[in-house]
């Protein structure tokens, strides 16, 4: 009898300690979280339990970090056409205007094809708050249905201005848009 309540009382130890490893950061900088814990645990009435636990599937990170991965890419080719001239009706590579810079950067950066005009990008994806808090980069920033480019976060975006000028970043609070399309999902 007393092996019996020094299993318990032993597996009932185990099983505090695991709960308080479930929030320990350990030395390595691997953290041990309670989803990735199975534990078996036993009551008082000496009966077991399985206590079940869930993990995210390895395809929700995976999708996770590619739609990243894409954002990022839009926003490096994007930043590589800063300087060059506005031309109307360009679509690159050695000048734009604004929805040829869109469709050019989405087209070589993650090989999605946009419409050519503003008229038409404008209809693609789900629309966005105009919000630095729900701005997620490589989303599309438009000005009536008149002028698009491309958010590149921290309150930025790059665009072919106008004629005279060149593809530049600049912020939103010195040219701020009617609305905004997310169409990396």
């Amino acid at each position: 009898m007393s092996f019996r309540r020094t299993l318990v009382k032993s597996t009932t130890v185990l099983s505090v300690l695991f709960a308080g490893l479930a929030t320990t950061t350990v030395s390595t900088a691997t953290a041990v979280h309670a989803d990735d814990i199975n534990t078996t645990t036993v009551n008082a009435e000496n009966s077991t339990s399985n206590i079940e636990t869930n993990k995210p599937s390895d395809s929700s990170i995976e999708k996770v970090s590619t739609v990243t991965k894409k954002r990022n890419e839009v926003v490096k080719l994007a930043k590589k056409q800063i300087g060059k001239p506005y031309v109307w009706g360009a679509t690159g590579p050695s000048g734009f205007d604004c929805s040829g810079l869109t469709s050019y950067v989405f087209k070589h950066a993650i090989h999605k094809t946009l419409p050519r005009t503003t008229y038409g990008q404008i209809t693609l994806g789900k629309s966005v708050s105009v919000s630095t808090k729900k701005l997620k980069k490589g989303d599309l920033l438009f000005w009536g249905n008149h002028h698009v480019g491309i958010y590149v976060g921290n309150g930025k975006f790059v665009h072919a201005p106008a004629p005279g000028q060149s593809v530049k970043t600049q912020s939103l609070a010195s040219f701020y848009p009617s609305s905004a399309k997310r169409i990396i999902d």
